[in-house]
């Protein structure tokens, strides 16, 4: 039997299906890739899509919330009774410690950013004020605030002193600057405080209907 080079080999039937590429180089099936009759949607990953998607979920998360006292604040810009500015009333108010806070709270009755500072200056420094008369009293008693509490008592009231001056120079700042600066606690009751009494603007009244 002769062997021919150009015989062709007898095509069986496995060798009639085309061959299909395999995993090597150039014919390499991704994840992207589909064959159709799987059942399986192609399945693609987009890198890009993600990133965007995670930024926009971080510019919502740490969007800025401005503060509740921001919009408070704006009262500052708002008419006065005593026609001056919101912001020297609020300085006058702590100026004389609560005796000048007393003043404009009871004068002022349009304006709550100045209000506010009044009635803050009136619970603060008076309560300061108090204090310390009280720590002066306790030492002026005898043996026991002359003798037993005498290096304690002159401790309190070197404190007292300096938490009101440094606090004096502090919320003046603040007032002269515009802002709606609460102590805690004590500007909690301070905004309760400036609410009372407090003359609520006039309503424009609609114009009358055409007939």
């Amino acid at each position: 039997m002769s062997w021919n080079p150009n015989q062709q080999p007898a095509q069986g039937p496995e060798s009639a299906q085309p061959q299909q590429p395999g995993p090597g180089y150039g014919g390499y099936r991704g994840y992207g890739s589909y064959q159709p009759g799987s059942g399986s949607p192609p399945y693609s990953y987009n890198p890009y899509g993600q990133q965007q998607q995670q930024q926009q979920q971080q510019q919502q998360y740490y969007a800025y919330q401005p503060p509740s006292s921001v919009t408070r604040a704006a009262s500052v810009f708002d008419p006065t009774t005593l026609k001056m500015d919101a912001k020297s009333e609020a300085l006058l108010s702590y100026l004389f410690w609560f005796f000048t806070g007393i003043i404009i709270f009871l004068v002022e009755r349009k304006n709550r950013f100045a209000r506010f500072h009044a009635a803050q200056s009136i619970l603060w420094f008076g309560g300061l004020t108090l204090l310390f008369a009280l720590v002066r009293a306790i030492g002026l008693i005898p043996v026991l605030g002359t003798l037993i509490l005498a290096l304690p008592i002159s401790c309190a009231t070197g404190v007292i002193l300096v938490v009101g001056g440094l606090s004096w120079l502090f919320l003046m700042l603040m007032a002269y600057r515009g802002s709606y600066f609460k102590l805690p606690v004590v500007g909690d009751y301070a905004e309760r405080l400036a609410s009372l009494f407090m003359k609520k603007p006039a309503q424009p009244t609609p114009p009358a209907p055409t007939a």
